[in-house]
């Protein structure tokens, strides 16, 4: 970390909404990863028959997974708050003309975005969950585009 810069402007609601969905994030992903690498082989009361045509046959790689998204989560959201300059962020941002988090941002929620697809096609569909967590990667995808979120970010 290079400098910590804070910002005395208040977040607009597009940054708040997006620090909530961080937030709803670091604690899911935390908690489900935690249980899968604990408890690979039943986590959450889940088994692994619901892994039948996925290509792993535990939930210890999705538990990984979900504590990396988490970790991410949880430093984007610090960046978004603390206001971080990072030396070796400063080319991306030059390029992207936003800072890190507004990337780790979109990043986190194209990633998602990405595994949910996925994982509707390969795991039993959720008729609340699946369509909840695509909604959401959708959101973390949408609201640093918005013109107020670039601005701030």
């Amino acid at each position: 970390m290079a400098g910590n810069e804070t910002t005395s402007r208040r977040p607009p609601p597009t940054v708040i909404g997006l620090l909530v969905l961080l937030a709803l994030l670091i604690v899911g992903a935390l908690q489900g990863g935690i249980a899968m690498v604990a408890a690979p082989l039943k986590p959450l009361g889940m088994t692994v028959d619901f892994l039948e045509r996925a290509p792993v046959h535990t939930y210890f790689w999705p538990g990984l997974f979900l504590l990396g998204i988490a970790a991410a989560s949880a430093l984007t959201f610090v960046g978004i708050l603390g206001g971080w300059r990072w030396r070796w962020a400063a080319s991306i941002e030059e390029k992207a003309g936003h800072r890190w988090p507004w990337l780790g941002a979109l990043a986190i929620g194209a990633v998602l975005l990405v595994f949910e697809v996925i994982e509707l096609f390969l795991v039993p569909f959720h008729p609340v969950m699946h369509p909840l967590l695509i909604a959401g990667s959708l959101a973390l995808v949408g609201l640093p585009l918005t013109r107020s979120a670039r601005a701030y970010l």
